[in-house]
């Protein structure tokens, strides 16, 4: 169970009195404010925990989504009605009539068709009486800033202004690197937490390419990549491989160690190059294995120096503090 701390004290407090606002005048209103939420604030600071459990406590008729899924959604729904006079109007409508609250994780506009398309829906949805709750790392005035065409998408932030109650999450702990701190290695402990620490939808045991090249992994997102120690490195892979992967996953996670003895050398040479490629490239990265394991991990003698330093480096690494000096960096 999660205290919160001040700033999410002060966030929740925040939405009950804007909660209870909304119900009091909700019978006497006309196409007004529909009780919409914005908040945003740093990295792992507890915005997707906090309005899930709004959600949960709130609402009955409520749909959550990823942005990216969301717009997946639209563009799909877009699709099959194309022939329609008015296709995004549709789609609208037939996610108000769905829904009457849409909760959207982690809002940022990546392009100016995305922008010109979920201003337009959030809007309708608005004037639909839906109540909306978005998460995001940027304050509103920052979204698609720097963006090609930005102006055709200002009527968008300037709406979010004016009928959202927009709320900064301060604050400087990362609580992804708590709870990261205390999984260990019970696998499904590892999928709950991944399911529950990064919101949008993830896939088990698929396949992940790099270089052109298909390697096994346990799960993986846009965020993160989750690898077996036993599968991955017994599969013919070097730096070039582990640099890509440090460069395209903000989350490195490792689980299924074993021990190894020389008859793994090229295993453990794999595993060593990788630590110190993704050590020497600052990524965030969890290794999942029972406290003391790495004193009896490498059993063998010839590559015992190497090791010694890679097991300086893991246990660097398995530090909270060590993930929270990469957030501050």
């Amino acid at each position: 169970e999660v205290t919160p701390d001040q700033a999410q004290q002060l966030f929740l407090e925040a939405f009950i009195e804007f909660d209870y606002k909304y119900k009091q005048t909700y019978f006497f209103r006309k196409n007004s404010n529909p009780g919409s939420i914005y908040l945003w604030g740093p990295v792992g600071r507890g915005k997707t925990l906090l309005l899930k459990a709004i959600d949960s406590s709130y609402f009955k008729n409520s749909g959550q989504f990823h942005f990216l899924e969301f717009m997946q959604l639209i563009h799909n729904s877009l699709f099959e009605v194309s022939k329609h006079k008015n296709p995004l109007a549709l789609v609208a409508k037939k996610i108000a009539k769905n829904y009457d609250m849409l909760f959207i994780d982690e809002f940022q506009i990546e392009d100016i068709a995305d922008a010109m398309i979920i201003g337009s829906v959030i809007e309708f949805l608005v004037s639909k009486g839906v109540r909306i709750m978005l998460s995001s790392n940027s304050h509103p005035n920052n979204l698609y800033k720097d963006g090609l065409q930005r102006n055709k998408f200002l009527p968008a932030i300037e709406f979010i202004q004016s009928n959202f109650m927009i709320f900064n999450l301060e604050g400087s702990e990362d609580y992804r690197l708590r709870d990261i701190a205390l999984i260990r290695s019970y696998e499904p402990d590892v999928k709950e937490f991944l399911g529950k620490t990064f919101s949008e939808e993830w896939a088990e045991s698929q396949k992940f390419i790099v270089n052109d090249r298909s390697f096994p992994c346990e799960g993986r997102s846009s965020k993160f990549l989750w690898l077996s120690f036993q599968e991955f490195f017994s599969e013919p892979c070097g730096s070039k491989d582990f640099i890509d992967i440090a460069k395209n996953y903000e989350w490195l996670f490792i689980s299924n160690f074993h021990a190894c003895d020389d008859q793994h050398l090229d295993k453990i040479r794999r595993f060593i190059s990788f630590i110190d490629i993704t050590y020497q490239e600052r990524q965030k990265m969890k290794l999942f294995y029972a406290d003391g394991f790495l004193t009896d991990f490498y059993q063998g003698t010839q590559l015992k120096l190497l090791w010694e330093r890679s097991e300086s480096r893991l246990h660097e690494i398995s530090n909270e503090s060590y993930l929270k000096n990469l957030e501050k960096n």
